[in-house]
């Protein structure tokens, strides 16, 4: 099993990658609110030890609740192998909260610089700074989004205090894939990946990939890490030939009224 310290890392760098509007803390609970768009910003993560070991698990779980529910959002929990008290989940079960999405959190030791075959002349491929200046429109051709999940995600990413580049493919006009990187120190974090059907098994996401690793190498970071959902075996795979590696799973825990939604492992 990875380190606690490892996996702690590796959480602490996606919260930055992936920051929610707005927070909550409670005793090593940290509370995230993003308007409903996506899980995992709009979730209960434990992350860290209680340092009140006589506290009221259930009145802890009372108070999350009503927290998302003063805010019209469901109470979802993210379980994952930092979670305390150990016991959570199946507290979380004799509620009567559900599995949802068991994803899988994986971790690539040492990046390396690949060298790809050169494109058709027809694909071209960007790398943006800011998101507004087209990456979001090709994210939005790739994954339509109601209108006020779009907001959400463009607040999102304009929260990223770390440096991140945005990174999408196209060909003849069209986007094809699109994907951002942050660097936090010396670790990658791949986030929103995204591919059209026509451009699997092209290469095509790989060499975007590769040039956004070319400049997180630049910027100093020698790791990578990257969550992908257990189901989603066609990007499992990508990732494994790029040299990752699981370094744990997670999933979430959904109220009884929560009937769907995005997630976002």
């Amino acid at each position: 099993m990875a380190s606690p310290s490892l996996i702690r890392r590796v959480e602490e760098a996606f919260f930055g990658a992936w920051p929610a509007l707005a927070h909550g803390f409670d005793d090593g609970w940290v509370l995230r609110f993003a308007d409903g768009y996506t899980k995992r910003s709009n979730s209960v993560t434990p992350t860290y030890a209680a340092l009140d070991g006589d506290a009221d698990v259930e009145a802890k779980i009372d108070r999350a609740e009503a927290w998302y529910r003063a805010r019209s959002l469901p109470p979802v929990f993210r379980s994952t192998p930092l979670a305390d008290p150990s016991d959570l989940d199946e507290r979380l079960a004799a509620r009567g909260y559900t599995v949802w999405s068991p994803c899988r959190a994986l971790y690539l030791s040492s990046l390396t610089a690949e060298t790809l075959p050169p494109f058709p002349e027809s694909v071209s491929l960007r790398v943006d700074t800011n998101p507004r200046e087209g990456w979001l429109e090709a994210s939005q051709a790739l994954m339509p989004l109601i209108s006020s999940h779009e907001a959400t995600l463009g607040r999102m990413l304009d929260a990223i205090v770390p440096e991140a580049r945005f990174g999408a493919i196209y060909e003849d006009g069209q986007p094809l894939g699109v994907a951002f990187v942050v660097v936090q120190g010396t670790l990658m974090t791949t986030f929103h990946v995204l591919t059209a059907p026509k451009a699997r098994r092209r290469g095509l996401m790989r060499a975007l990939l590769a040039r956004l690793v070319d400049w997180a190498m630049d910027e100093g970071a020698t790791a990578g890490a990257l969550f992908v959902g257990v189901n989603n075996v066609a990007a499992g795979t990508l990732y494994e030939k790029l040299g990752y590696e699981e370094l744990y799973r997670y999933h979430y825990r959904v109220a009884p009224e929560v009937l769907g939604g995005s997630v976002v492992c």
